[in-house]
């Protein structure tokens, strides 16, 4: 009996940690990679060298640092209008504030430095062809809406710090909405710089079509940003509030039904793109607390249920421009309610 006992205990135990070491999807499974540490990035505060120049003589000031800030100061410092919106920027109020609230969250670049570091080391692992920009330029932006937080140009990677600043009262105050301000902490940093690196080196333009294609496009992209930071947890890689995670994630087979059986899959339009792509608040046809965009939030699915069931690389999906035969190919089958 003893004996009995002692094997049925080691049987669970083997049990046990069989499962636990297969416990990650096996989407995740493939994005479970090796990286070589990236070491040679060189960062720099723009931020801390503009907001601390002398504005006694500010022209020399600026002309003494163009060299090391090109992707800022590459313009004409001879010119007097170029100088004094530089200064305007520099000495404005609303600015320093944000500049000492950058500071504040970000006394030193360390999650900076290691984010990046940890995204590129990635993106070298799938595509070390690619030359990526070794310096990282730090800088405060003003939040402006109609740029990026992060940039990529020949000159080097530009991170705008103000856009993380954890739900900060600022972005009330500009009149920021609040389903962009949630997005504001420095977890999404790792996302936006995956981003960009997909828009600067991937990004192949595509005519817009159907719903399906849509979403499998859209998933394919999120699938690239989960494999620059495979960490990211769901809410933040698709933009979503913890509760509007929760309710996607509990509502995925009555949406799903909702749009095979309508017969929405193959829809095109304005119309589509508005309820299941727009960015915004909520999808106010299913719910006022449905997230936004559920055609991304289907995509990745789809996405992620073809690379688990298909002998397929990240460059090979992100070049399979058959949008069709990915979704034919994934099964995807949604949690049922």
């Amino acid at each position: 009996m003893r004996h009995i006992n002692s094997l049925l205990i080691t049987v669970c135990i083997t049990i046990c940690t069989v499962s636990c070491k297969d416990s990650k999807p096996d989407y995740k499974k493939k994005l479970d990679v090796k990286t070589a540490p990236v070491t040679d990035l060189a960062f720099s505060r723009y931020e801390d060298v503009l907001f601390n120049l002398d504005t006694a003589d500010f022209q020399a000031e600026l002309m003494r640092i163009q060299n090391d800030y090109l992707p800022f100061l590459g313009g004409d410092l001879t010119n007097p209008n170029a100088v004094q919106y530089l200064k305007d920027f520099a000495t404005d109020e609303y600015m320093n504030i944000l500049y000492q609230k950058v500071k504040t969250a970000f006394p030193n670049l360390d999650y900076v430095e290691k984010t990046v570091e940890d995204v590129y080391a990635h993106f070298n692992y799938y595509y070390p062809e690619i030359q990526l920009p070794k310096k990282v330029y730090t800088c405060v932006t003003g939040v402006n809406a109609e740029t990026t937080a992060v940039m990529v140009s020949d000159d080097g990677l530009i991170v705008s710090l103000d856009w993380y600043l954890n739900r900060d009262e600022v972005y009330d105050q500009i009149g920021m909405p609040r389903y962009m301000s949630e997005r504001t902490v420095k977890e999404t940093l790792a996302k936006d710089v995956a981003m960009q690196l997909y828009m600067a080196y991937i990004y192949e333009w595509r005519k817009q079509t159907n719903l399906s294609d849509e979403m499998v496009n859209a998933g394919k992209i999120k699938y690239f940003v989960e494999a620059m930071a495979p960490e990211l947890p769901d809410n933040i890689l698709l933009g979503y509030s913890e509760e509007q995670m929760k309710w996607a994630d509990e509502n995925e087979g009555g949406v799903w039904a909702d749009i095979v059986g309508n017969q929405r899959l193959f829809s095109t339009g304005l119309d589509m793109h508005m309820t299941f792509l727009a960015d915004g608040p909520f999808t106010q046809e299913y719910s006022n607390e449905a997230p936004a965009r559920l055609g991304e939030f289907f995509g990745l699915h789809i996405v992620r249920s073809y690379m688990a069931n298909n002998e397929v690389t990240l460059q090979q999906l992100m070049k399979n421009n058959d949008l069709q035969g990915i979704f034919q190919s994934s099964n995807y089958k949604p949690k049922k309610n």
